[in-house]
Formats: C-alpha cells, sequence, structure tokens
C-alpha cells in the first residue's frame, strides 16, 4: 500500500542505497530451494563469455532486496521481491534475465515524479519508450506497463492489479554504470511510497 505522507526525493533514494546487502546476506534470506537456484543461475552467468553479467546481476538482486525484504524464485530466470502488507505480501519488483544479454527490472511507475525531481530528462522521439538519463547524454528504455498491457507475464502481472502501473526497466548487455543506477534509482524512488511494517512488539514474560 502506498504511503504519500512524505516526497520522494532523489537524495533519500540514493541513500537507500548506499550500503547494500551482500550476496551472502541475500542468499540467507532466501528459501533453501531459492538458494540453490540462484547459486546455480550464477554459475550460469559466471561461465558466459561476457565478464560483466553476473557481478551486475548480483548488485540488481542485492539491491532489490536491500528495498523489498522477501523474495522468490519464477522459473530459473526470474526473481520476485516483496514487501510485508499485513499478514500477506505485496510483489513490488522482479528481475528477469532474457538470456539475449538484456536484463528486465520491474518496479512501480514511479516515472513521472523521477523525472520531475532531475532523474530523467526528455528523450528524442526516435525510439519508443526512450529516457535520458538525468545530467548524462546515455538513455535508458522505461517502458510503462498496466491494467491493459498485452499478455502481462507471470512474473510481474500481480504488480497491475487494483490499478496498480508498473515499468519495464531494459538494461542492454554492457550496461553502462549511469545506466545501471538509473534503473536502481527508479525502484528506490518507488520504494519510499512503500508502508515500512514494524515487527511487533514482543512482550516481557514475567
Amino acid at each position: 500500500m502506498p504511503n504519500l505522507k512524505t516526497k520522494p526525493s532523489l537524495n533519500v533514494a540514493r541513500e537507500s542505497l548506499a550500503n547494500p546487502m551482500d550476496f551472502d546476506d541475500f542468499l540467507e534470506k532466501l528459501s533453501p530451494k531459492d538458494r540453490i537456484n540462484a547459486e546455480k543461475r550464477l554459475a550460469v552467468l559466471e561461465a558466459e563469455p561476457d565478464p560483466h553479467r553476473a557481478p551486475l546481476w548480483r548488485r540488481l538482486a542485492c539491491s532489490l532486496m536491500t528495498l523489498a525484504p522477501l523474495a522468490k524464485f519464477v522459473g530459473k530466470q526470474t526473481i520476485q521481491f516483496y514487501i510485508p502488507d499485513g499478514k500477506y505480501r505485496m510483489q513490488v519488483f522482479a528481475l528477469e534475465d532474457l538470456q539475449d544479454g538484456n536484463f528486465t527490472v520491474y518496479c512501480p511507475n514511479v516515472l513521472e515524479e523521477t523525472a520531475k525531481a532531475g532523474g530523467f530528462a526528455p528523450a528524442p522521439q526516435t525510439e519508443p519508450h526512450m529516457h535520458m538519463i538525468g545530467g548524462t547524454d546515455e538513455p535508458l528504455r522505461v517502458e510503462p506497463l498496466d491494467k491493459n498491457s498485452i499478455n502481462p507475464g507471470a512474473h510481474f502481472k500481480d504488480m497491475l492489479g487494483w490499478n496498480r502501473k508498473a515499468v519495464r526497466i531494459t538494461l542492454p548487455p554492457s550496461a553502462s554504470r549511469p545506466q545501471v543506477e538509473a534503473a536502481l534509482l527508479l525502484c528506490a524512488m518507488a520504494a519510499q511510497h512503500f508502508v515500512r511494517t514494524e515487527p511487533p512488539a514482543v512482550t516481557p514474560k514475567r
């Protein structure tokens, strides 16, 4: 559920990702089955010719779980990330390995407010859904998704229910540092809307 009491800012978003969890902590938070899936996926990526893919996947996975503490695998290439929502949980992110060199990240649609804060600038309309990363001359593909999107995948369709809107961010092969940081910045901006559920207080035994 969104919490609109505070106005999200780029500085707060960046600070929330300043100290992401390490990969061992990421693995520790997974179920035993998903821990095996994560280790296998990393092994596959490390065996690929492109040496940048495995470190990028680790960074994305750890950063997203830093923002959303629950995760599970869907198949072998996709991770869904959740936050507690009362006694339930709500999906807020997804990370997909397309196995074509690209990674895609799904998050709630905060593109407009991120652009207003200076995170993105208008891009030449030469290709749909391309946006210029603020302060750079680099583009990033960010595609809006809603309940009318055609054939939403099982790994992100729950992010479109109850009038929710999301975006699909495509990180190309050998994505640049600004592209990766801009993708994670969008996720961190979205995370500022999440309600932080405090653990129940423990009553001391008498």
